[in-house]
């Protein structure tokens, strides 16, 4: 039954991995404040 465990906890801790990825990218894609390309950026710092 432990080797289960391990494999589930691995699973898990992928799907989060991928879950915060997918967030980064849809926030990047936005374009809600500077993206660091000051060039295409109004309100750069």
């Amino acid at each position: 039954m432990a080797p289960v465990l391990g494999d589930v906890i691995v699973i898990a801790v992928l799907a989060a991995a991928v879950i915060l990825a997918v967030r980064a990218l849809r926030r990047s894609r936005k374009g809600d404040g500077c993206n660091g390309d000051c060039g295409n950026c109004r309100s750069c710092h």
